[in-house]
């Protein structure tokens, strides 16, 4: 007689657990056997995701990300960024399941010249590219990306508070000491978040030593033990520190998001730079204090002279140009950005000859407005991200003076007078809100040009003989 014994539960669950081999060859792995339309999802979110991290605005990375699947998938393709939230989906209609890539940015060291290689392989896409190449490409541009050596960044954060003493009309030996102290503090800076010190705690970190080096300096001006610093003024090495600080905050990117009503990731962009910023400020009053006890006092001036006119237009030119070095720009976009620094300055010096109350907020607002213009237009032609360029060319109006001032009197006991430092607050709101208009004035006329350029006849190269 057959036996007819039932497998218990145990021997159910060995069976379902335990597959033949036979039948696990019906199944293949997801990463083995990827589709064309995958791959095109998950470029364009690797394109995404490296943008934001460098604070490309968020409507030029979706734009970007959906030419690349408008390019390679049938479907359309539906794209969100929330902060660092990369959301990306397709759906397929009912019979096919949707498919959702979601990816949190990375944080990345900017490289403007990593950006531009991007934006110009989504120009090739659009124009043709196939997939293949395209991810050859890419998969080139992030393992192998072009970049100055280390020193000659750190060099550029240097010139961005020699700049400032040139603008000003320093001595030569403070504009040694500023770019020694800016470079110093760049790489202590880099070093603090490398070692993943949050950046709101490096920038109080380096704020603090920027106030005790110039303290440091001050010492050793009265004590006259060393005969080549003479009549150093060291509010200027704090000055030059702070626009070198400040210039590293995507103030540009997070107003843009805002006027493109991309509202979560400018705030959390603006969130950002407040925090920063508050950074900066505690950082400063800190050291400022312990100057102080130390016996030190670091003289303060309501209004620094200005430099002669040849020489002022010389430091806007190295500010922004020391910016754009410090960002990977390339060579040609630096000289760029020290015009458009140059460009930036003089609009604000001929706005401010107006006068009344309001003349320095005014000036600084249209000052910021022509670099936005001035920018837009010229980023296709110099290969250059309109960013990059915005950025380098408002630093040279960054109210650092002000700033200065006002945390100076705060630390000397004038609680009661917060005018300076509100004032600098409306500065610094003017600038980003004027190269943000300016930005979105000159966007349509850039593509204006564009598609007028595209329209003209090309040539071809003539017949060959033989």
């Amino acid at each position: 007689m057959a036996d007819t014994k039932q497998p218990n539960a145990i021997q159910k669950f060995v069976q379902a657990v335990i597959r033949p081999a036979k039948e696990e060859l019906l199944f293949d792995k997801f990463d083995e056997s990827i589709t064309p339309n995958m791959r095109a999802l998950r470029l364009a979110v690797n394109v995404a995701d490296t943008l934001i991290a460098m604070g490309v605005s968020v409507a030029d990375v979706v734009s970007q990300s959906l030419d690349i699947t408008d390019r390679y998938c049938t479907r359309k393709v539906q794209i969100d960024i929330s902060s660092t939230l990369i959301t990306i989906s397709q759906d397929r209609g009912d019979a096919r399941e949707p498919l959702t890539i979601i990816r949190h940015a990375q944080p990345r060291t900017v490289n403007y010249m990593t950006v531009q290689s991007i934006q110009e392989l989504v120009r090739s896409i659009r124009h043709g590219m196939n997939l293949d190449d395209a991810e050859k490409a890419f998969d080139t541009i992030i393992t192998k990306p072009v970049k100055y050596p280390y020193w000659l960044t750190i060099c550029g954060s240097g010139l961005i508070s020699a700049g400032v003493g040139v603008l000003y009309g320093a001595q030569p030996i403070i504009l040694a000491i500023m770019f020694t102290v800016a470079a110093f503090v760049s790489y202590f800076l880099r070093l603090l978040v490398h070692h993943r010190i949050p950046t709101f705690f490096a920038q109080i970190f380096a704020s603090i030593l920027i106030v005790l080096i110039a303290a440091v300096v001050r010492k050793i001006d009265d004590s006259n033990s060393v005969a080549w610093i003479q009549d150093v003024n060291p509010s200027l090495i704090v000055i030059g520190g702070i626009v070198m600080l400040v210039a590293g905050l995507t103030v540009v990117s997070a107003v843009q998001d805002a006027i493109d009503e991309f509202y979560v990731t400018a705030n959390a962009r603006l969130l950002k730079v407040a925090m920063l910023t508050i950074g900066i400020v505690a950082g400063v009053l800190t050291g400022m204090y312990f100057a102080k006890k130390m016996g030190v006092y670091i003289p303060t001036q309501s209004r620094f002279v200005i430099a002669a006119s040849d020489w002022q237009y010389i430091g806007a030119f190295l500010i922004s140009a020391g910016y754009a070095l410090s960002m990977q720009t390339r060579w040609v976009g630096i000289f760029v950005a020290g015009l458009i620094g140059i460009v930036a300055w003089h609009t604000y010096n001929f706005t401010l000859d107006v006068g009344g109350a309001l003349a320095t907020i005014v000036a600084s607002a249209i000052g910021a407005t022509a670099a936005g213009v001035a920018a837009t237009l010229i980023s296709r032609v110099s290969r250059t991200p309109s960013v990059g360029l915005m950025m380098a060319g408002i630093i040279t109006l960054v109210p650092g003076i002000a700033l200065y001032n006002g945390l100076f009197a705060l630390v000397s006991g004038g609680y009661d007078d917060f005018s300076t430092l509100l004032e600098a607050g409306f500065v610094a709101l003017a600038i980003a809100s004027g190269v943000g208009f300016g930005h979105l004035i000159a966007r349509p006329l850039n593509r204006t040009l564009v598609r007028a350029r595209n329209a003209l006849p090309r040539r071809t190269a003539p017949p060959t003989s033989n």
